[in-house]
């Protein structure tokens, strides 16, 4: 196949990853995967935390499929012994989709991943969301009345992102001022400063969250802590008066203070900034409940919260590194 149907908006190829754009949009897929091995191209979507095959199409169509995208994503398509990323936005059913791409050299090809970005999904109201959780729905729809570290952990794909977005619409108004340090911006929430972390140019998770601490917030929402300075100057912020939201890698609530201390930070300052870790994974469900509000979509699986409330005791028990007894009742 000539190389320049790739830039050719009306070719086979083109229609066909339009076709594969606007069906992982329809069934609500988190991510798209294009893949390359020994024989065979794979397309892949992930959704509700699965892996569903698409295509098993045969290794020719590989070159021009991952060459067009990296065309939609102004990356350079000569290039495939190095990691790319970038962006693609195109219109969908009426509505302008982002996706983020990351291009990946591996032994038979290169790998694509597509990060669907779709800012015209419904964000679930806490209410909803956390219908079961009477005690964790009011201490986050609460949360702007007190200043401290709330860590939400989980594995990857568990909607930890739903979440947080919830709680944001819930508790922004007029009267605080709310900054969000993501990577990228998953859903645009009219009312919030909003900031794209963007490392090629030096523009990580700490260098943000320096400069929010000059902007006189109440609330600071803050991706992903990875490293030491980011969790440094989540807890500072924390303990100087704001109020701060931040997801943690960690298999459970408990486990987040563990990882804070892997990172460096001192028992003393995770025990004075540190409100509540909460803790959420997915269940599976073959038969939902009537008026089921919870994501994700086809109610495959469901969301479950747990949440650790940091008290006195262990806060004490932080400090003096003895055993904690989690008392959690979300």
């Amino acid at each position: 196949m000539a190389d320049s149907v790739i830039f050719q908006e009306d070719s086979p190829i083109a229609r066909f990853i339009d076709k594969t754009l606007g069906e992982a949009v329809t069934l609500h897929a988190s991510d798209i995967h294009f893949e390359t091995f020994d024989g065979k191209f794979v397309i892949r979507y992930r959704i509700d935390g699965d892996l569903v095959t698409l295509e098993s199409c045969t290794e020719e169509i590989a070159k021009p499929v991952l060459s067009r995208l990296k065309v939609l994503a102004n990356l350079n398509i000569s290039e495939t012994r190095l990691p790319q990323d970038g962006s693609i936005s195109c219109p969908i059913n009426g509505n302008e989709i982002e996706f983020r791409i990351s291009c990946l050299p591996t032994q038979y090809g290169e790998s694509i991943v597509l990060r669907i970005l779709n800012n015209y999904v419904d964000i679930f109201a806490l209410d909803n969301l956390m219908r079961d959780y009477d005690e964790l729905r009011n201490f986050l729809k609460n949360i702007t009345h007190q200043s401290g570290l709330t860590l939400f952990v989980g594995p990857t794909g568990c909607g930890k992102s739903t979440t947080l977005y919830s709680v944001l619409r819930e508790i922004k108004s007029d009267e605080i001022k709310i900054l969000t340090c993501e990577d990228p911006v998953e859903q645009r929430i009219d009312g919030i400063s909003q900031s794209n972390v963007n490392v090629t140019i030096g523009l990580s998770f700490s260098c943000t969250l320096r400069a929010f601490l000059r902007h006189d917030p109440d609330v600071i929402f803050v991706g992903e802590i990875r490293d030491r300075e980011t969790a440094e100057l989540a807890i500072r912020a924390a303990i100087t008066g704001h109020c701060v939201l931040a997801t943690l890698h960690a298999n459970d609530a408990i486990g987040a203070i563990p990882r804070l201390l892997d990172l460096g930070i001192d028992r003393t300052l995770i025990a004075e900034a540190l409100r509540c870790v909460v803790c959420q994974w997915l269940e599976k469900l073959d038969q939902p409940p009537a008026q089921h509000p919870l994501p994700p979509v086809n109610f495959k699986r469901f969301a479950k919260f747990d949440a650790l409330f940091i008290d006195g005791a262990m806060q004490g028990a932080i400090k003096l590194n003895k055993p904690i007894i989690p008392v959690t009742n979300a």
